[in-house]
Order: structure tokens, then sequence, then C-alpha cells
């Protein structure tokens, strides 16, 4: 299933998110099978997340879908990083031994109560792990164990993130190194894999088109060549695209490679 998944909310940011989901159906075009209706409206800060009406309703919807289509693959085109709780959760229950690869610049890894943004889409893994806003986890279909996690060029890391990676010993190259990633992987007995991909993890003077660029990112040619290897190394049953702000498909060319292999999962 490749699912169109327009949220904006969770990022709190209307405009270059629309802008960018919209650049992205128009690349992948006749390959995106399903669209997820996501809500209009805008709201104030509620359970300390901002717009939750609207990301507790997207949430339930594609729980739904998800629920009702059985997928054995799924390629996600966001939107936030807010858009993983489903997808990945879906995935955790029907396969064993995922792991789940977070390429990033952020570590998205917050509650509701330790993120000074409340902003959904700096949340998602610590929901995917059992911590946060208690209806959203019981949408989940299995929750994660953070030795699941695997970060990718994480970078920008918020005090209470940094501790509980630590505490919980989650493997986190800032470098993207492909060959510790891969050792990681392995001594975890991980068999098949979940691709997160937020365009931020790359170098802004590389490409410049991320919602929150950040500097100290990884290569482009150098993270297409890791993803290739995961692809070979592992069962890859899932991925995403998510935080582009391209206005124009033209804007996309320089990541064409990594979309295209994004893409092809399975």
């Amino acid at each position: 299933m490749t699912l169109w998944f327009p949220q904006w909310q969770g990022a709190n940011q209307e405009s270059p998110l629309r802008t960018g989901v919209r650049t992205l159906e128009k690349y992948y075009g006749e390959a995106i099978t399903h669209r997820l209706t996501t809500e209009s409206h805008t709201m104030q800060t509620s359970n300390i997340i901002h717009h939750y009406s609207a990301i507790h309703n997207h949430t339930l919807r594609c729980r739904e879908l998800l629920k009702a289509t059985q997928p054995a693959t799924l390629f996600t085109i966001g939107g936030d990083c807010g858009v993983e709780l489903i997808p990945v959760s879906y995935l955790n229950q029907r396969y064993e031994n995922l792991g789940v690869v977070w390429f990033d610049a952020h570590a998205d890894a917050n509650t509701p109560a330790s993120s000074p943004s409340k902003n959904f889409h700096g949340m998602p893994l610590r929901h995917l792990c059992g911590d946060g806003d208690l209806t959203l986890i019981s949408y989940c279909f299995k929750t994660l164990q953070p030795q699941q996690i695997f970060y990718m060029g994480v970078r920008d890391v918020d005090r209470q993130e940094k501790k509980w990676i630590e505490e919980q010993s989650i493997f986190s190259s800032k470098e993207g190194s492909e060959s510790l990633l891969i050792k990681a992987l392995h001594q975890q007995n991980i068999t098949t894999l979940y691709i997160h991909f937020d365009v931020d993890v790359l170098e802004p003077t590389a490409y410049p088109h991320a919602l929150l660029p950040t500097t100290g990112g990884l290569p482009i040619e150098r993270t297409y060549n890791t993803i290739k290897r995961l692809k070979e190394e592992f069962r890859v049953i899932g991925t995403s695209i998510t935080e582009v702000t391209a206005t124009e498909v033209g804007q996309l060319k320089a990541i064409s490679g990594i979309l295209d292999e994004l893409q092809n999962e399975g």
C-alpha cells in the first residue's frame, strides 16, 4: 500500500507542509493507492498537544484503514512525522524482529509533558514506545521496545530526549555510519525493517527543501547508498517520506534516487 497522508497539524505549520505533500503527490502520481482524509481545521492546545482533535481523528482513521485493508507492506507519504504512529505499530504487530531506522535530524522522542513546542511531530517515537497520550497510544496495534529504534543522522536533541535515549541504550549515529548501523541491527537480531525518512536528515546546503533544515546533516549520495544497502541486507516492509517543503517537482530532483528507493519497499 502507498498511503498519502497529508497531515500538517503535528508540526503546527500548515502552508509549507500542504505544499510539500502535494508536490510529493505529483511526483509519485498513480503509485498512490490510498489517500487518508485529513482535517482542515485548527484548534488550540488540548491534552498538551497542539491541534489534538485533528491528530486524534487522523490516527483513528489510519488505524481503521489499515485494519480493513491489512497491507503486507506500507509506503507512507507525509505530512509531518506524526503520521508514523499507526503505520509503524501496524507493521510491528504483523512482523517479528522489526527494526525502525529513523533518518531524521530530530529524535522525535518527547512526551507531551516534556515537549518544549507541544507539537506532535516531536513525539511519535515516545508514543510508539507507550509513553504519552493514553488515547493515542491505545490506537497503536503494538508498541515498540526502545531497542527496536535505530537513529541515523539525529543531531538536534532536547535534554529529556537525550536522557531517554541514553537510559534506553538506543543506537544513534549522528554521522549516519552505515557499518555501525548494520552491525547494530544484526546484534539485535533484526530481520525486517521500517525506514522513516525525514528530509531534514540531509545537509541543508545540499537539500534545503525541508521543514526544519538543520546544519551538520548527511550527504545525499551516502544516504542513498545506505538505504540501498539496508534493502539488500534486510527485508524492508515499510518506508516513509516526511516534512518535505518543495513547491514544485523539479525541487525533488536532487533526492529522486532516495525517493525512488523509498517507494520500492518490500
